[in-house]
């Protein structure tokens, strides 16, 4: 047996694949034959239970033999609520037949449509005479003492999710602390929640710019601050920014960046409350009340550099009782490098290895013209039709000339055995798509480079470089609309590439200028709350080109269809 375990373990570490920051353990518990949810609340246990028909054996007792509700829950009934070591008494408080709820693959979270399959809906309360320190619910058991069906669970402690969910084994045991329930833990680490740590630090390092964003729960800031936050409360949405503005200022006194040997002083850039999943960490709408047992903070400070940084370091000085390890991560252009940050090792630090420049580059704008492909025969026949035409006027030789028209006619009329590309000034004949592609990627392109950089009047100098004008501002907010999260709170996306899908001409609108139906996909990454995400939009639009100082430049910009193409799931 322990030679069988030996040669798993070894199996796991060679072929144990390197995992991103962000990355959820898919564990499909969620899809479960049975669903169950605990909430542990000061005067009772309450137990929800999705039992799939698959499982009337092992719940056989709670479908049959309880009688209809409220009835006492049989001793032998197979699901068992231990509390500081004694079973629970329950009672079956509703049994129904109902569709399944169908819920998200990665973080169970219920969806709106429900599942085809039906299944028998439970509902079992157990009193508690005292808030138990321990608990333990178990499912049942076959001979063997393994659990006699999957049930995914997920317990809640006061409002909190101790755990994400899993498959409910026996014995597990859960530590209650009824002071902080963000504390309440299980005995296996493994069962606890991703989010456990009431702290985070991310660092992002980019051109231009370094981030620090803080993620942290504002009741364990009241420990290291003067800020008052009680658990077991709500905040109204109007104390909301106030409590903010509180955090903000203390926070920025707390973890020092130095960038190069130089310490900058941080830059709000924003603060928000978030709500954290497996899935998605997003901003919580203004007008919505928090509880402040759950409640979390992110917050992001800003440090302007020139170009990129060599060396960035954070020195974390959060620590108490509560807080002895810090999930903290260091993302640059390579990916993040994950670390935890402790009292003896309180140092975030980012080195610059990366290969090549991270600046953005433009790429260059070359003359627009339109190419014709002449036959090399015929540019022969030409070439010698020309001397016998100047032959023919020299010596007033006139069959010479006709035979000169003879020689073009007769190439002309012959098979292509090749060709030769004649550039034509785009004033005398219109580019086809094909010889404007080039151009209308590179403007496009260098519009979009150009937001990496931070300050603003640069970004400008950047854009008329592409852009005439009369349209520079328009289309500088629209393209910042796109590149930008609502519900991350203004999360900005770095562009990676821009790829041009299609082109059409179209007649044009004004003398001098070129038209075109462009259709192209923008590429980039959003870095927040620890997580890095790609983000790919698609745009058909109309876009006039026009000479400015002999240099062609996007003179309109009119945007038919915008869309959000949507991630395959990892």
């Amino acid at each position: 047996m322990r030679i069988h375990a030996l040669l798993a373990l070894v199996f796991l570490l060679l072929t144990a694949q390197p995992v991103a920051a962000d990355a959820v353990m898919v564990t499909r518990a969620m899809k479960a034959t049975t669903i169950m949810e605990a909430f542990v609340e000061d005067g009772s246990i309450r137990i929800e239970l999705e039992v799939g028909d698959e499982d009337g054996d092992a719940f056989g007792s709670f479908l049959e033999t309880t009688g209809e509700p409220p009835a006492a829950i049989p001793a032998d009934a197979g699901l068992r609520v231990i509390a500081d070591g004694q079973t629970l008494e329950g009672v079956l408080v509703q049994r129904v037949r109902r569709k399944r709820i169908e819920r998200d693959e990665i973080s169970g979270q219920p969806l709106p449509k429900p599942s085809d399959e039906s299944v028998t809906f439970l509902v079992l309360e157990y009193p508690l005479r005292k808030k138990p320190k321990t608990l333990m619910v178990e499912p049942p058991v076959n001979e063997d003492g393994y659990a006699a069906s999957d049930v995914g669970f997920v317990i809640y402690h006061q409002g909190v999710a101790i755990n994400d969910f899993r498959y409910l084994p026996p014995g597990e045991m859960l530590r209650l602390d009824w002071e902080d329930p963000f504390y309440s833990v299980f005995d296996r680490r493994v069962m606890n929640r991703k989010y456990a740590s009431p702290l985070n630090v991310f660092l992002y390092v980019e051109p231009f710019e370094v981030r620090k964003e803080m993620v942290v729960r504002p009741v364990d800031i009241t420990r290291f601050s003067d800020i008052s936050v009680l658990p077991h409360s709500t905040i109204p949405p109007d104390e909301r920014q106030a409590l903010l503005d509180e955090l903000a200022a203390f926070l920025k006194t707390r973890a020092p960046v130095t960038i190069d040997g130089e310490t900058p002083e941080p830059i709000l850039e924003r603060i928000h409350f978030l709500e954290r999943g497996l899935r998605m960490t997003q901003v919580i709408p203004p007008g919505e009340p928090v509880d402040t047992t759950s409640a979390i903070v992110g917050a992001i400070f800003v440090y302007p550099v020139e170009g990129m940084p060599k060396d960035v370091r954070l020195t974390w000085d959060l620590f108490d009782e509560r807080v002895k390890q810090v999930p903290a991560s260091a993302t640059d252009e390579a990916g993040p490098m994950p670390s935890f940050l402790t009292p003896d090792d309180p140092e975030l630090h980012w080195v610059n290895f990366l290969k090549g420049s991270t600046l953005p580059s433009d790429l260059e704008v070359a003359g627009l013209q339109s190419r014709i492909a002449i036959p090399i025969v015929f540019v022969a026949a030409s070439v010698l039709a020309l001397g016998l035409l100047l032959l023919a006027f020299r010596r007033k030789r006139w069959p010479l000339a006709v035979l000169a028209l003879a020689i073009v006619v007769a190439a002309w009329g012959v098979r292509p055995m090749g060709t030769i590309e004649v550039a034509v000034p785009a004033k005398l004949r219109t580019p086809s798509p094909e010889d404007a592609a080039p151009v209308i990627h590179a403007l496009l392109h260098n519009a979009y480079r150009a937001l990496d950089f931070r300050d603003e009047e640069v970004v400008f100098d950047r854009l008329a470089q592409s852009l005439s004008g009369e349209i520079l501002e328009r289309v500088y907010l629209e393209m910042r609309r796109g590149l930008r999260l609502e519900n991350q709170g203004g999360a900005r996306v770095r562009v990676r590439d821009v790829s041009l899908s299609g082109l059409s001409a179209e007649e044009a609108t004004a003398p001098g200028t070129l038209r075109y139906q462009a259709r192209w996909t923008v590429t980039g990454t959003v870095g927040h709350w620890g997580h890095t995400h790609m983000r790919t939009n698609a745009y058909e639009a109309l876009v006039t080109l026009a000479q400015f100082d002999a240099r062609w430049k996007i003179a309109e910009l009119e945007i038919l269809d915008e869309e959000r193409v949507v991630q395959a799931q990892p």
